[in-house]
């Protein structure tokens, strides 16, 4: 169901729904946090005086904590967007620096000024790889840390 979705209606009953961004497990996370907070806010909420206010607290702390999560997972997404878009940059840049490579080999004949210039634009297309595969690299350490910490 999460490949299905990434949206969702959910029915509470008595002509409640509550609209959801996010995917089925992460609802079910969602719902898990909640049931643990409000069993730690009833808790507390038995200790304290002011109940009514407790329970206006943890609406306005339910939606807070919705949109930061809402925040991180956009996040993600972008992050993961981005990953996808560095590993196709790198394949066409890798592709033409095989050309290049290609074209040194086959004009090693025509003389030292036109292998510096093919080597040159060789070392360059070497730069944007590396850069890229930096950027990937942080951005895949970013990813694997966020859902490691959902």
């Amino acid at each position: 169901a999460d490949k299905v979705s990434d949206h969702l209606f959910v029915f509470e009953g008595d002509g409640e729904v509550k609209d959801f961004s996010g995917t089925l497990s992460e609802y079910a996370s969602t719902l898990v946090e909640l049931e643990s907070k409000q069993i730690s806010g009833d808790i507390s909420a038995a200790s304290t005086s002011g109940a009514a206010h407790a329970g206006e607290d943890k609406k306005t702390n339910y939606k807070e904590d919705k949109a930061k999560r809402n925040e991180e997972r956009n996040k993600l997404r972008r992050a993961k967007k981005d990953i996808d878009n560095l590993e196709k940059a790198m394949d066409k840049l890798k592709t033409k620096a095989a050309k290049l490579q290609s074209e040194i080999d086959s004009s090693a004949d025509e003389g030292w000024t036109v292998l510096a210039d093919l080597t040159a634009k060789l070392d360059e297309v070497n730069e944007q790889v590396d850069e890229k595969e930096m950027a990937w690299m942080e951005l895949a350490e970013f990813v694997e840390q966020a859902e490691a910490d959902e």
